[in-house]
């Protein structure tokens, strides 16, 4: 099987090589350098007007839909270049906890804090759904038959098996390492 890889690897490496030899009807080569680059080079500037044309898409999405979340969560409309920072107040309470709001608190000294909304990250909230179902017995189907990992014997024994395995592999590991020694 060795050798047949060899012998086709050889046959296909002959097979374009050649193709730099033979000519065609009109006299030109099938592969030239030249056109290799020249083919080389077009397909480059296709690839790059492709992927900065691509890029700049991708910018214009993002920024329109950070320009919907913002206008979305601030109840206001934006214009396209907003220079205005919304303002929070920020103020500490007894226990030294800070606390954030859109309005200043009656009852402590509160300090104004200006964000923009361009330095703001809005990430996606992540689905909390699965928290509120209750465990069912298909929740178990990973682990083999009869064994239930709520079972302390039963997590004794996988533990145990594991152990076995482990020793098995370190044993077949030094006996290839014996066979490769000589």
């Amino acid at each position: 099987m060795k050798y047949f890889t060899y012998l086709a690897i050889s046959i296909m490496a002959i097979a374009v090589i050649s193709l730099f030899y033979l000519k065609k009807p009109d006299g030109q080569t099938w592969l030239s350098a030249s056109s290799i680059s020249s083919e080389s080079q077009q397909i480059k500037e296709k690839m790059v007007a492709l992927s900065s044309n691509t890029l700049d898409q991708a910018v214009q999405g993002v920024k329109q839909a950070g320009d919907k979340i913002a206008s979305s969560i601030s109840d206001e409309p934006m214009p396209e270049s907003t220079t205005s920072s919304s303002k929070i107040f920020k103020w500490q309470d007894e226990t030294g906890q800070w606390h954030f709001s859109d309005t200043p608190n009656p009852h402590a000294k509160s300090i104004e804090v200006k964000l923009d909304p361009k330095d703001i990250t809005v990430i996606a909230a992540e689905d909390t759904s699965i928290l509120n179902t209750s465990p069912s017995t298909n929740t178990m189907s990973a682990a083999p038959e009869g064994i239930s990992i709520l079972n302390p014997d039963s997590v004794k024994k996988l533990f145990n098996d594991a152990e076995n395995v482990k020793d098995k592999l370190e044993k077949r590991n030094k006996e290839i390492n014996n066979l490769s020694a000589l």
